[in-house]
């Protein structure tokens, strides 16, 4: 027996509402990159102190890699959270999403410095901050194919049923 058929309804409606919400973020954090005049992740990647902050300073150093950085980041944000909100590679979606995420947290992570606490512009942070939440979440959507529930995921899977049952 499928232990996803156990959730109720109830179970099922927030993991949808959860997966729209993370898409909704990222869709509409990288629209506002497109938005937003001249924006790059230069300064991010300039600023970037976590355990991998000696390859984000060397993108920033070769401007084809911190164009494509800058690409990569507004594309990605867009298409992953479009495909969390319809449900389309919703599992693919989140894999891209959690991986993005967590590539954001070790350019920046909430580690100590400077004493007990690291501050930022969200507030008093220590190890755990905003962007290592969003991407557990991420996980979690990736865990339960949520894409069974509600989303073009049904269509594509009754499309490749179909296909190749012929």
């Amino acid at each position: 027996m499928n232990r996803f058929n156990q959730l109720t309804p109830i179970h099922k409606f927030l993991l949808l509402v959860l997966r729209f919400c993370l898409g909704w973020h990222l869709f509409y954090q990288g629209v506002g990159k497109f938005l937003a005049v001249n924006w790059t992740s230069r300064g991010y990647l300039e600023n970037s102190t976590g355990p991998f902050s000696g390859i984000f300073h060397w993108i920033v150093e070769n401007p084809s890699l911190l164009a494509m950085a800058d690409v990569g980041t507004k594309w990605g944000l867009v298409i992953l959270g479009l495909g969390l909100m319809l449900g389309l590679f919703t599992r693919l979606s989140a894999l891209g999403g959690f991986a993005l995420l967590m590539l954001f947290y070790l350019a920046s992570p909430a580690l100590m410095s400077d004493g007990f606490v690291v501050q930022s512009a969200e507030g008093t942070e220590l190890y755990v901050n905003k962007t290592l939440i969003e991407a557990l979440a991420l996980s979690l959507i990736l865990a339960f194919p949520t894409g069974q529930i509600a989303g073009l995921d049904i269509l594509v899977r009754h499309w490749k049923t179909n296909r190749f049952s012929r």
